[in-house]
């Protein structure tokens, strides 16, 4: 038999951490208890443990959130895509033209893509850079005007505004050589040789009005045979081109320039290459048949890598080509060029053959040789007789008609007035083409923010079968922020 008469004693006395008995009170503080207030009892153990298992959840917490985050996509978007035909004006390209523009002049089809069966289903990642401006305008106009000859100070341009900061050196006027850049964007820059050219020879002609005859003073530059020329060959336009660019901070050999010429010109371009992909942005100098440097332009910026994230699969992007807002702007590999030419003929685009001056006329009939004595007619061949056929029955003569009201005769040479119907003519309806996307190809493609600034984006490139390419960004949901969707009204092109 347990010879503790008093558990309750023995439990307090463990809970407060000692078994010595407890201490004899005096007489007076046990009479004056009744008017004290009850201490209160804190149990530093249990307030330790309460706060080590609440930073214990909010860990598990912190964990649980690591776990399900998608490690490509960040806490905000990288930026707002600007909206369409809001970008700065040299973004305005063919491959960036406002969405709306688009909808009013394009050929009234209503193009439902489906995507093929070859293509991927799985999705990635891809790197994201931002093209940051450096310097300052005043800098780069120094700069630009030292190496190409021009003199004077920055001043603002006649087209300065707020919204479009350009500045530059030289007349605006084209009486010399100037140069100008325009603080937005890319920075982008513009190098203007109206002397480089042949004096233009002017004469008058004439012309037949009303009144009699009249003239006007008709100037063109003297066209200089090929032999004659001065301008650099291509090798050569190549070499002083990759020099010029890699100057200016392009990294670039002479076998990344790509060389076109004329009777007026001789010009070398080079793309911004970034992850060993040729981007929409390029650097390009032309030289006339003088061989002076007739005209160049280029960018002041700087590659920045923003990192990588999440892109979706090119099954998934198909689904975006009908949202004009997903639309980036290719390298030169993807911008169509003669590929459109020949996309009637259903040639693709690495199988168009390279051809010059092949006789591609059809002749019609009228154009067949035919017999002697009967110049331009085909002999018609005689046809047999025709049975005559059995004589009809006589019709009933019709029941006269009521005669109508007289019409008031207008005035001689006086239009008569036709008043305007209240419905409009109602427009066609659009011709439905489904299109099945076979094929897409992984490249970067350029965007402007709603700042104007540029970004270089994953996405892929979907040749159409009219031979032109669709450009689709491929990034997840939520890594940029797309604007409002377009909701203008949509006006088909309409034939005369």
């Amino acid at each position: 038999m347990s010879d503790n008469t008093d558990p309750l004693t023995d439990r307090l006395r463990r809970s407060a951490g000692t078994d010595a008995p407890a201490p004899a009170l005096s007489p007076e503080l046990v009479a004056a208890a009744p008017g004290r207030r009850a201490p209160r009892l804190v149990n530093h153990g249990r307030t330790t443990r309460f706060a080590s298992a609440s930073l214990a959840a909010v860990a598990a917490v912190a964990v649980g959130s690591l776990v399900v985050t998608n490690p490509f996509a960040p806490q905000a978007p990288l930026f707002t895509a600007a909206a369409a035909g809001s970008g700065p004006a040299n973004a305005q390209s063919a491959e960036t033209s406002a969405l709306a523009d688009d909808a009013r002049i394009a050929m009234w089809i209503d193009y439902d893509y489906v995507a093929g069966p070859g293509l991927g289903t799985e999705g990635g990642s891809g790197g994201v850079y931002q093209l940051r401006r450096v310097g300052s305008p005043e800098q780069v106009l120094a700069d630009m005007a030292e190496r190409f000859g021009v003199d004077g100070e920055a001043v603002e341009s006649q087209y300065f505004d707020p919204e479009w900061p350009s500045y530059v050196v030289g007349p605006e006027d084209g009486s010399g050589p100037s140069i100008m850049v325009t603080w937005s964007g890319t920075g982008n820059w513009w190098y203007n040789n109206p002397a480089a050219y042949p004096d233009p020879v002017c004469e008058l002609v004439e012309y037949e009005t009303e009144n009699g005859t009249e003239q006007f003073e008709e100037c063109i530059a003297p066209e200089i045979p090929a032999s004659e020329s001065l301008a650099p060959s291509e090798a050569e336009a190549r070499a002083q081109a990759a020099e010029l660019f890699a100057s200016m901070g392009l990294d670039v050999q002479p076998g990344d320039v790509r060389v076109f010429g004329d009777v007026w010109q001789t010009m070398a371009t080079a793309s911004l290459r970034v992850d060993g992909v040729d981007t929409a942005i390029d650097y390009s100098v032309a030289w006339s048949p003088l061989g002076e440097i007739a005209w160049a332009y280029g960018h002041s910026i700087e590659v920045v890598d923003r990192g990588d994230f999440g892109t979706v699969s090119a099954t998934e992007a198909v689904a975006r080509l009908d949202d004009g807002r997903w639309y980036g702007a290719a390298g030169p590999d993807f911008q169509g060029g003669m590929n459109i030419l020949a996309a009637e003929s259903g040639v693709a685009r690495d199988a168009v053959p390279a051809t010059a001056g092949g006789d591609t006329s059809v002749s019609s009939p009228a154009d067949e040789p035919t017999e002697p004595g009967t110049p331009g007619e085909a002999p018609v061949e005689p046809t047999e007789p025709v049975e005559p056929s059995e004589p009809t029955e006589p019709t009933e003569p019709a029941e006269p008609t009521e005669p109508t009201e007289p019409v008031e005769p207008t005035e001689p040479g006086e239009e008569p007035i036709v008043e305007p119907t209240t419905e409009p003519a109602p427009l066609p309806e659009p011709e439905q083409v489904t299109v099945t996307v076979d094929s897409a190809e992984a490249t970067l493609l350029l965007m402007w923010d709603a700042d104007g600034n540029a970004w270089l984006v994953p996405g892929f490139a979907m040749q159409h079968p009219d031979g032109f390419f669709n450009t689709i960004v491929s990034l997840v949901e939520g890594v940029i922020e797309l604007p409002a969707p377009f909701e203008g009204e949509i006006t088909p092109f309409l034939e005369d």
